[in-house]
């Protein structure tokens, strides 16, 4: 009885404990459907702080707009400015032009008093002599007379007085003539002069109206222009004025809206926890209840086991009693586990009935059906306890899911703090990427593959992997190392490093020739410029800080993988033996840097060869024998080969052999070759292509062989300046044009808006113009040669105004002269020259001014040379000082934005203003030593290297200024074509390595035909005749027909009926298609 009445208390125990269960689990469940309710407001929270992003970058672009309509009004402004000053100067000139007239009118008015004053000292002089002519007159008679007299007297004439006579009368006569004549002439010469001075008053007297006139004009014009300015610039602010109110206010709203969406949010929160907190306690309770109907429970089977046998009736009738009760408990536990359920009353009755009548049973049998009752018993037992483990499972589940809500709620509780900041900070996201180090730890292909250094060149080791923790890519400094007592800053200057140096702060190479980063004076550390801000700032830094795992963050593609010594193939192949080389895997990249021969093991700082493992020809893989037939057979083990894309046309591919020091160095090379390769696979990091290859035309055309320069004329014909001449190749209709005969063409300019060309050219590099129609096959009407420009080293086209004629510019040593070109003859005119700063490297217009590059310096020259220049590399920045110590070649300057120059030089690149002055620390790193420079007409891509391939580019040459066109020096040059997109400047024509296209001529001596010649064509086609397969292929397959009998000999021609209706010829082919003959 006693035994009973516990049984029923624990009955009731267990069955209070199940309805508290069931309590718990519906407040379980409601909590679930809470933090579901609360989770899908979160992410309406998440979905609204998206649409506020939105919001915000569209109005960030909206303010970017108005920034960049405000420039261009700005820009109009400027040159509506320009435009007034110019009327002005224009004014000034007509008024000096008028000064000039007045200033002439009155020089003709004191030519017209002068010459009324000749003409009345002529008409004096006329009267005096015609006086003078009747004295003499009056004089004659009377001497007629007087001899009259003496002849008289004398009786005849003396011949004396009839000589002197006649000569008296001579020289009258004489005198009256060119008095006469000089008469006639001065009245003719008066009156000349007098038309003409009228002539050219009335002249002066219009052109001072006509520019008077003019003169109101320009005023009308120049005020009104004015008004429009003013009325545009008021119109234009005030509408930026609204749009910036608007703006600000809806920004303040959105903002309020927020800061009360997150208060809601933080207070939600604060319930989350408190309900949380009311949930473990509850579950806690649970627990210690569980625990003790377990104890129950391990006490009722101890009692069972431990039941002396020897009462067998009572020992029955307990027995019965338990099962009977643990039949109930156990399904209880089963309509518990399935729900709950309504339990029927009968079924009680129904179950004692049939317990009574297995005692009876049990009664009248032996010991036999008391070991079955046992061991019936025991296995409820292990029932029972395998039930309480699963409810003990759950509820290790249950405390998993109460952690996960407790860390939700916890970083609700973050992001709600942290909104307001972020909304006030510019709601800058957070990077969810991983570090390449858990990458390393968890893929599949490289499970047991992890980095760590000891020293510069240790190799990889494989242990176990650890235990996963998130890793973030950039260092983690603990803060008691760096609030020490008296912490010292760190020495740092700028060093060059003569052989591959690795970043401290995040192990990447230290890529460039020269002033490669910062370098500590006092504990040797060395960093990136970029990682200069985020190193440790302590000196020196503790070990734990300084010793930094080797591996690649995947989010930035930057850290070193791996490094050692390995040895590749000599330049003329493996037959010939290996030379040693560093390989660095870093950067997603793989450097090979040669190491010299002798005493010297250092390697230098130039690369040999990049290969980017981005790519997607990219590969690693061992090697036969077979395939390396010349290397010895202890070295074939050590041997693999790497795979990348090769720059050519059609593109291809081009292995490379690497020797390791053994086998176990292969294979750890090869490993962390291809698990780096399969993890940027799966993050999706492929290489960006930024030029697509296109092969410009034939290669076996004979004049790209000696191709020095080369320009697009149109979007199917291309100029090539050789060291024969200049050829003009049209490519899609396969028509060469020799244009011009002089000799070494090294840069060719052409000018379109006045049909000129311009090249440079001979052996003392002279430059001559040709007429535009010399590219179309035209005799050129001249030639032209500036003997100014002999030893030209560098040569640009510019304008110097805006709208007015095109201007070529030459440089010879520090001379720089100007020439206008027009289309008119002389065709040239010589405006100015001016000195440079130094010798002439590189000439173009930056700026919409000349900028001049020599030794260490780039400089901007006014075109019309009245200014000084200005130079780019300032005296005053002691940043920039280094360039006077070393001196280095000019290469390029282009303009970054809108205020920011790239200044290109031999060894580096370097970022200015305007003004000169250095406006980033970083600077652009050479892996290798340039060539040449172009300026790529996609624009320059700042976060790669600048004019670095990252595939195999055998003497890759620009032949333009622009960097579309190239030769590309292989064992049969090629003209290369770089475009970025499908259709490009240029039409791309079909080509072929095995082509047997000839040089034809026609009729004209300057045109050719590069084309199969006649005989080459036919002995093809002989070929493909009696090449059966080949002289299928020239039937084309049939279309459009259907097979309508098949007709043996003698069926005579039947009726084709239900073909489709097509052209005749199509006709016929189906016809000759359907006809079978057996």
């Amino acid at each position: 009885e006693s035994s009973s009445s516990k049984l029923k208390a624990l009955d009731k125990q267990v069955k209070a404990l199940r309805q508290e269960k069931e309590d718990i689990h519906k407040q379980l469940v409601e909590s679930l459907d809470r933090l579901k309710s609360q989770t899908k407001e979160l992410k309406e929270a998440h979905s609204q702080r998206k649409l506020a992003l939105q919001e915000f970058s569209e109005l960030s672009e909206r303010m970017a707009e108005l920034r960049s309509t405000k420039q261009r009004l700005s820009r109009q402004l400027r040159d509506k400015e320009e435009e007034m000053d110019a009327a002005v100067q224009k004014v000034d000139a007509m008024r000096q032009d008028i000064r000039k007239t007045e200033k002439a009118r009155k020089e003709l008015e004191a030519q017209l008093e002068d010459a009324k004053a000749e003409a009345s000292k002529e008409r004096k002089l006329r009267d005096h002599s015609e006086v003078y002519s009747k004295q003499l007159e009056m004089e004659l008679e009377t001497l007629k007379v007087k001899q009259q007299g003496s002849g008289r007297g004398a009786g005849g004439s003396s011949p004396e007085l009839q000589q002197e006579l006649s000569k008296v009368k001579s020289e009258l006569d004489k005198k009256v003539l060119f008095y006469e004549e000089e008469l006639v002439r001065r009245e003719a010469s008066h009156t000349s002069e007098l038309k003409g001075l009228r002539k050219e008053l009335h002249d002066s007297e219009g052109q001072q109206l006509s520019l008077h006139k003019e003169l109101l004009m320009l005023k009308d014009k120049l005020e009104k222009a004015k008004r429009e300015r003013q009325t545009e610039t008021d119109e234009a602010v005030g509408a930026l004025k609204d749009k910036y109110e608007r703006e600000r206010s809806m920004l303040t709203e959105d903002n309020r809206k927020l800061t009360t969406e997150t208060d809601r949010l933080c207070t939600f929160v604060d319930k989350l926890t408190a309900q949380n907190r009311q949930l473990e306690d509850e579950l806690q309770d649970l627990a210690s209840k569980k625990e003790s109907v377990a104890h129950w429970e391990a006490q009722i089977g101890q009692g069972l086991v431990q039941w002396d046998s020897s009462d067998e009736k009572d020992a029955r009738g307990y027995l019965q009693a338990l099962a009977s009760k643990m039949t109930e408990e156990l399904e209880s536990l089963r309509s518990s586990s399935l729900g709950p359920r309504p339990l029927d009353p009968l079924w009680k009755v129904r179950r004692s009935q049939k317990l009574d009548m297995s005692a009876r049973l049990e009664l009248q049998s032996a010991l036999d059906a008391e070991i079955r009752a046992k061991q019936l018993v025991q296995e409820e037992l292990r029932k029972v306890k395998a039930s309480n483990i699963s409810f003990e499972r759950s509820y290790i589940s249950d405390n998993d899911s109460t952690t996960k809500t407790r860390e939700v709620f916890q970083c609700l509780e973050k992001k709600g703090t942290c909104l307001p900041c972020l909304l006030n900070t510019g709601l800058k996201l957070p990077d969810f990427q991983d570090s390449i180090f858990e990458y390393f730890n968890t893929s599949p292909l490289a499970h047991d593959l992890t980095f760590r250094v000891s020293v510069f060149l240790s190799p990889v080791t494989f242990p176990k992997p650890p235990a996963v923790t998130p890793t973030v890519p950039s260092p983690v400094y603990p803060t008691s190392l760096l609030t020490t007592p008296k912490p010292k800053a760190h020495q740092l200057s700028i060093k060059t490093f003569s052989s591959p140096t690795q970043c401290t702060h995040c192990t990447s190479l230290m890529v460039g020739l020269i002033r490669q980063g910062y370098f500590c004076e006092v504990c040797s550390f060395i960093c990136h410029v970029s990682c200069k801000d985020n190193a440790p700032q302590v000196c020196p830094i503790p070990p734990e800080q300084a010793k930094r795992p080797l591996g690649i963050d995947v989010q930035r593609g930057i850290g070193t993988a791996y490094k050692g010594f390995v040895r590749i193939p000599k330049p003329t192949g493996v037959k010939k033996g290996w030379q040693r080389a560093y390989a660095v895997v870093c950067d997603c990249k793989l450097f090979l840097y040669e190491v010299p021969e002798g005493k010297s093991t250092q390697p230098g700082v130039v690369t040999s060869q990049v290969l980017d493992l981005r790519d997607e020809e990219f590969s690693v893989s061992s090697v036969l024998a077979s395939d390396v037939i010349h290397a010895t057979r202890k070295d074939v083990p050590c041997i693999f080969r790497v795979t990348s894309s090769l720059l050519s046309s059609p593109a291809g591919a081009v292995s490379l052999l690497v020797l390791a020091e053994s086998e176990a160095e292969k294979k750890k090379w090869m490993g962390v070759l291809e698990s780096l390769q399969s993890i940027l696979a799966k993050n999706r990091l492929r290489n960006r292509v930024v030029h697509v290859l296109h092969e410009a035309y034939d290669s076996s055309l004979p004049a790209i062989k000696s191709t020095l320069c080369a320009a697009i004329v149109d979007r199917e014909r291309i100029a090539l300046g050789t060291e024969e001449g200049l050829f003009v190749v049209e490519v899609t209709r396969d028509v060469i044009v020799r244009a011009a005969d002089c000799k070494k063409v090294h840069q060719m300019e052409l000018i379109p808006k006045e049909k000129m060309v311009a090249l440079l050219c001979g052996r003392n590099r002279h430059v001559h113009l040709h007429p535009w129609g010399v590219l179309e096959g035209a005799e050129a009407a001249f030639d032209i040669k500036l003997t100014e420009t002999k030893g030209c080293q560098a040569l640009t086209t510019g304008v110097l105004r805006p709208g007015g004629p095109a201007c070529l510019l030459a440089a010879i040593k520090r001379q720089v002269l100007c020439y206008e070109i027009t289309r008119a003859k002389p065709h040239h005119r010589k405006l100015w020259e001016v000195q440079a700063p130094g010798v002439a490297q590189w000439l173009g217009m930056v700026r919409e001014r000349l900028c001049v590059g020599y030794p260490s310096g780039f400089a901007l020259l006014a075109l019309q040379g009245e200014s000084s220049p200005v130079s780019l590399v300032s005296p005053g920045d002691p940043s920039l000082a280094f360039l006077a110590q070393q001196p280095l070649d000019a290469l390029h300057a282009l303009e970054v934005g809108t205020a920011e120059l790239l200044l290109c030089f031999s060894q580096l690149g370097i970022y200015v203003d305007p003004t000169g002055k250095r406006s980033r620390a970083q600077e652009l790193m050479w892996p290798a030593m340039p060539l040449a420079c172009s300026t790529s007409r996609f624009g320059f891509v700042l976060s790669e290297w600048l004019g670095v391939t990252h595939v195999s580019a055998p003497q890759l040459r620009p032949l333009n200024v622009e960097g579309s066109l190239n030769l590309l020096g292989s064992e049969q040059p090629r003209l290369i074509y770089f475009s970025n997109n499908s259709t490009g400047d240029l039409a791309i024509p079909e080509t072929s390595d095995n082509s047997k296209k000839l040089m034809v001529r026609t009729r004209s001596k300057r045109k050719f035909l590069f084309k199969v010649p006649e005989e080459e064509r036919l002995q093809q086609r002989r070929e493909m005749l009696r090449d059966p397969e080949l002289r299928s292929k020239l039937i084309s397959n049939p279309i459009n027909f259907n097979h309508v009998a098949h007709m043996g000999p003698g069926d005579g021609m039947q009726v084709l009926m239900d073909l489709p209706l097509v052209s005749t010829a199509g006709a016929k082919m189906a016809a000759s298609y359907c006809i079978h003959k057996p």
